[in-house]
């Protein structure tokens, strides 16, 4: 009786294992597409997850999932890891990724360093992805993931770190997400992880709302959470503490190529709070964006981005950290500083197993006359890489990039880097 226990435990272990096998084919009974269609091995999106809600998200193909038992529901996990080698010529001072902030400048108060190399696993990632129809045909989905890409931890201890978590309901987002603002489409496809420091805005806290105007032209209206201001108390008591969100609003409208055009616009408010014993001060921030990706003939493309506001620069990725934003000037006033940043690239599909990319992004502050001089207020990155695709699931690369900082006082300098990396995805 034991042994016949145990075969039967072992028949439904075998079809529970089969069950999601089979499930890859769409059921039309449940409205959600689980085969996509044939698309090039290397990824147009850096394998980033593009957010999407309403129809489009029922529209969206979802691949490699399975339905969860006695349930409408489908699952996906997915990710990759990815293990990346870096030769660094000139002693950039993050080792794992290369931002424009970490180009060393002679004489601006960094120890300097020689060059070396270093072998990591931070960028591998994982998700997971949930999505449903409602009986009335309304989408449902929650989408996790998280990376490991912690740089705040001891240098080989690899923390895990909370990239997305975020639900949809019909037209409504909710949760933690790219910024409404942060156009995916026009971001290349790097081996290193800055990328440039090419995207305008962040990943943020969010209560999102999009619908279609026609067909090809969406809009959407945000309110979203600052999390990094970007103000320089300049050596007065408190800190920055915001009393309101950001307004984000966009337009997107899609290109008959698959490409996209994007216009987007911010307000928010930018506060230092003295703490009782320092000045409290407020300022209004500003910034529009234009930018997007345009395909020729549905296999390579051309993509931009471009940016400018005033008290924007922690709302441009290559400045985050630096104080860009704004400053207290002597008498306890808040001064804002107009920053843009501007991009181009253009990607080369050889064949669906084969491309490379070439790219180049810029930014550039107008610091007021109270900014410390060591801080940079210019610079930009340059990228060209090879991709290949040697197996369906794996990716390997090469590229060299060569990157550019110059700080308030006129100083300058450049680093170079090569990268290679191999990626297997799940």
């Amino acid at each position: 009786m034991k042994h016949y226990r145990i075969k039967y435990f072992l028949i439904l272990l075998l079809l529970s294992c089969v069950n999601p096998i089979y499930a890859q084919d769409w059921n039309p009974n449940d409205s959600i597409k689980t085969i996509g269609q044939a698309e090039n091995r290397i990824n147009d999106f850096r394998d980033n997850m593009v957010d999407l809600t309403g129809q489009d998200l029922v529209d969206a193909t979802f691949p490699n999932s399975w339905p969860l038992f006695g349930t409408k529901t489908r699952m996906a996990i997915g990710g990759y890891a990815k293990l990346d080698y870096i030769q660094d010529f000139d002693g950039g001072y993050v080792r794992f990724q290369y931002p424009i902030q970490a180009v060393q400048v002679a004489g601006d108060g960094r120890k300097p360093q020689s060059g070396y190399m270093n072998m990591h696993a931070r960028e591998s990632r994982i998700n997971v992805d949930v999505r449903k129809l409602t009986e009335t045909g309304m989408p449902v989905r929650v989408f996790f993931e998280i990376d490991f890409s912690n740089y705040e931890t001891a240098a080989f201890n690899q923390t895990p770190r909370l990239r997305h978590f975020y639900g949809v309901v019909g037209r409504l987002l909710i949760g933690r997400t790219w910024g409404t603002q942060s156009d995916l489409y026009a971001i290349q496809t790097t081996i290193d992880f800055a990328a440039g420091d090419a995207l305008t805005g962040t990943r943020r806290a969010q209560v999102r709302f999009e619908d279609k105007i026609t067909p090809q032209i969406n809009y959407a209206f945000a309110l979203e959470m600052m999390e990094y201001p970007g103000i320089d108390g300049a050596g007065y008591d408190g800190q920055a503490s915001m009393q309101l969100p950001i307004l984000v609003g966009r337009i997107t409208k899609s290109t008959n190529s698959g490409g996209r055009i994007f216009l987007g616009a911010s307000a928010f408010q930018l506060r230092w709070d003295g703490q009782s014993t320092g000045p409290d001060a407020t300022a209004l921030g500003w910034g529009v964006s234009f930018s997007g990706r345009q395909y020729f003939g549905k296999k390579h493309y051309f993509r931009w981005i471009s940016s400018y506001g005033s008290g924007w620069g922690s709302n441009i990725v290559a400045t985050l950290g630096t104080a860009a934003s704004a400053i207290l000037t002597p008498d306890g006033k808040m001064e804002t500083m107009p920053a843009w940043n501007l991009g181009t690239g253009f990607c080369y599909n050889i064949s669906p197993i084969l491309s490379t990319n070439i790219s180049t992004n810029w930014f550039g502050i107008e610091p007021s006359e109270y900014r410390d001089e060591n801080k940079m207020d210019f610079g930009g990155a340059s990228h060209i890489n090879l991709l290949w695709s040697p197996y369906k699931s794996v990716n390997m690369g090469i590229e060299f990039m060569t990157i550019y900082r110059k700080n308030g006082d006129g100083k300058s300098g450049t680093g170079n880097r090569l990268q290679m990396m191999i990626k297997y995805l799940f």
